[in-house]
């Protein structure tokens, strides 16, 4: 039953992966990116983060090395438990904190969307994104919380 739940998540967060990646690709701008499996994996990493999360969390990620990627096999495998581990780390030491979810979002970004970073232009793109996407999250966060 367990490899069946986590087979799941894997087609669950690749289906999130994928439409992250046809999102940017049918958005054709500079500036402005969304990260809709970033969002998920940070959602998923600072409220329920467990062991049942990194299988699928590794399979997300050979997948999109062996598909999509040109790096080495196991990078962005790499980069997503990496991602995930360091936000639940800032999470739980720096939420008490007046901007602790926003220093823990805007570092796994920039580590999330460090294979982009080649010039100060693409960088200043992602700071709008991290802004955007932040925006796009605390949105997110607010509609699921329930007040009955």
């Amino acid at each position: 039953m367990k490899l069946f739940k986590n087979i799941f998540r894997m087609i669950y967060f690749v289906i999130f992966l994928f439409i992250e990646l046809s999102l940017n690709f049918l958005v054709v701008t500079e500036f402005v990116s969304f990260f809709p499996f970033f969002l998920l994996l940070f959602n998923i990493s600072t409220n329920r983060f467990s062991n049942e999360n990194i299988f699928p969390i590794i399979g997300c990620g050979l997948i999109y090395d062996i598909f999509l990627s040109e790096g080495y096999l196991g990078l962005y495998s790499i980069l997503f438990l990496t991602v995930a581990v360091i936000s639940n780390f800032f999470y739980e030491r720096f939420f008490s904190y007046n901007y602790g979810i926003y220093i823990s979002f805007s570092i796994t970004f920039m580590i999330y969307n460090s294979t982009k970073i080649v010039d100060l232009v693409s960088f200043l793109a992602l700071l709008v994104s991290l802004v955007i996407n932040y925006l796009i999250y605390t949105l997110i966060k607010k509609s699921m919380v329930l007040n009955v």
